[in-house]
């Protein structure tokens, strides 16, 4: 699994131990810091945004190349791919365009109603059903991805700017958005109201980030040099930390188990989300500051962790390696003890004893810890190294098998961290707080508990479903009403055009008229005129007829 991160190029470490990888630049010269940075659903590309050009999509499966450079969108100022597509990705523009394009067929599949300002920011809520938009003025659109239109905006609190801005990936209603006053505030699309509002920092928010596994947890840093977690529900702030340098950006791990984050001087830290108070290691990523931080998306973690991380383990450069990194299969990352850790071991006293957190998040107790480290033969600091030893040799094929790794090549400790322990209150579980005389359980009960949690599990998720159900239907009905009065009027507009293109007509045919009505009383002095001429030529008829009997008369 790799890391992105990005200053004026494009780096690509690996987890936990930070080694480069891959190293990009984009374009033919270095122009400033890039703008922004995703991966794809599957985590096999990254789309880029430099300071200055195009958009560009590189691919890190197999070997660093350039898949595409997205010529058809002028001054592209952020990307983020579609959570449900691997294709498709949302650009904004400093034109004030929101689109989405499809990097396999290389065309616009969609434009949404078009902005004045630079879009700052760009993200897609989780199955893809609105698309956010930050701009330079401080609005947050968000457009709705069935309808294209624009279904709501927003503003940060005492605010006139975006610096952050984040959509939930479990919770599609929920965005997350930082300012340049500190203020932090979580958005519940589904009223178009704040659901949490905080002023988190004394200086500008530069990142923020929902916990993958909790969303109510969420993370902020700021230019204060501090980051902070807060409880969203009970909407107060339950972790703050004060840090060397500030904090530039963060991110979480898949899993939840780590975060990561960027600093001012060039520097990434890694810190375990159990023990937040200091980096469980750091490496040097830039020589300028850390603008982005990305975890590789990965589609197989559900399915196989182990396999996932057994790739990110690094391989010892010789086999008298004494201090060599490695992962177990929920994430987390130790070191195989040199002297000095043993020392230091022996010194700790009850760090052993105390049992590490994944047993104690269990509710095993520190006699039930003690037998698992007798099972697997490491009660002493000097057993433990030999521990090691003998998991690193090929005649112990039966303990890697046990890991589920297999391949023989990769040194694998216990399933929990033990060389990094953390103190953590005892839970409520079924294993501690067991009678005493009660050494197990029936099948019965067994079978009675399973179906109850699944049954509490099917019922929250039916209720998911139906709440989904109910907002798809409400969100149909409005957008179909909305058309419908869309077409209605449309019909009005067309039917005012036709009269007014019927009465310019007739208007121009009076106009060209031979004989305009000059009065009302036309016809009747027509008929007077017609009238009097008959008259005239009666009395001619008349006087002809006289004249012509006269002559007859006198001969």
């Amino acid at each position: 699994m790799f890391i992105a991160s990005s200053s004026t190029t494009v780096k690509f470490h690996e987890f936990p131990n930070g080694n480069v990888t891959h190293h990009y630049q984009p374009g033919s010269k270095v122009e400033g810091p890039i703008r922004s940075i995703s991966w794809s659903k599957d985590g096999a590309w990254l789309a880029l945004v430099p300071s200055n050009g195009f958009t560009e999509v590189v691919s890190v499966k197999d070997q660093l190349r350039l898949i595409k450079t997205i010529q058809d969108i002028d001054q592209p100022s952020c990307a983020a791919f579609l959570n449900g597509a691997n294709k498709l990705v949302g650009l904004g523009t400093r034109g004030g365009q929101v689109l989405v394009y499809d990097v396999k067929t290389r065309n616009i599949k969609k434009r949404f109603p078009r902005t004045s300002g630079l879009i700052s920011h760009v993200d897609f809520t989780a199955k893809d059903t609105h698309c956010v938009a930050g701009c330079a003025n401080g609005d947050i659109l968000l457009y709705s991805n069935v309808s294209n239109n624009l279904s709501c905006t927003f503003r940060v609190p005492k605010s006139k700017s975006v610096t952050s801005l984040k959509a939930n990936q479990t919770k599609r209603n929920l965005i997350m958005a930082g300012s340049n006053e500190g203020v932090i505030v979580v958005w519940d699309s589904n009223v178009n109201k704040a659901k949490f509002t905080m002023e988190a920092h004394k200086a500008p928010v530069t990142s923020v980030a929902f916990s993958p596994v909790n969303s109510d947890l969420v993370i902020s840093t700021g230019a204060d040099r501090q980051f902070c977690f807060y409880d969203i529900i009970d909407n107060k702030c339950i972790a703050s930390v004060q840090v060397e340098n500030n904090i530039t950006s963060v991110d979480f791990s898949p899993e939840g188990t780590y975060f990561v984050m960027g600093s001012q001087n060039g520097r990434v830290y890694i810190y375990d989300s159990r023990n937040i108070q200091e980096p469980v290691h750091s490496f040097p990523a830039h020589s300028t500051a850390v603008k982005h931080l990305a975890f590789q998306r990965c589609s197989e973690t559900s399915s196989s962790s182990s396999s996932m991380l057994s790739e990110s383990v690094p391989t010892p450069s010789s086999e008298g390696s004494s201090n060599r990194n490695t992962s177990d299969l929920f994430g987390m990352f130790i070191q195989v003890p040199s002297n000095e850790m043993i020392e230091s071991m022996k010194t700790s006293g009850n760090s052993m004893e105390a049992g590490d957190s994944f047993i104690a998040a269990l509710g095993l107790d520190n006699k039930t810890a003690e037998s698992l480290r007798q099972d697997e033969g490491v009660d002493t600091p000097e057993e433990t190294k030999k521990w090691f030893e003998a998991v690193d040799s090929p005649a112990n094929p039966s303990l890697q098998e046990k890991k589920g790794l297999g391949d023989g090549k990769h040194a694998h400790s216990s399933s929990t961290p033990k060389f990094f322990p953390a103190s953590f209150k005892n839970v409520m579980s079924p294993i501690l707080n067991a009678k005493p005389g009660q050494t197990n359980l029936a099948v019965s009960e067994i079978q009675a508990a399973a179906k109850e949690a699944v049954k509490e599990e099917l019922k929250g998720t039916l209720e998911e479903i139906r709440a989904d159900i109910k907002f798809q239907s409400t969100h149909i009905t409005y957008q179909m009403r909305r058309m419908l009065l869309d077409l209605q009027m449309a019909m009005v507009r067309e039917f005012i055009k036709m009269e007014n293109f019927y009465n310019a007509m007739r208007d121009e045919i009076l106009a060209e008229s031979p004989r305009p009505v000059e009065s009302n009383n036309y016809l009747l002095e027509e008929n007077e005129q017609l009238r009097k001429r008959v008259e005239f030529l009666e009395q001619q008829i008349a006087a002809m007829t006289v004249s012509d009997a006269q002559p007859g008369q006198s001969t």
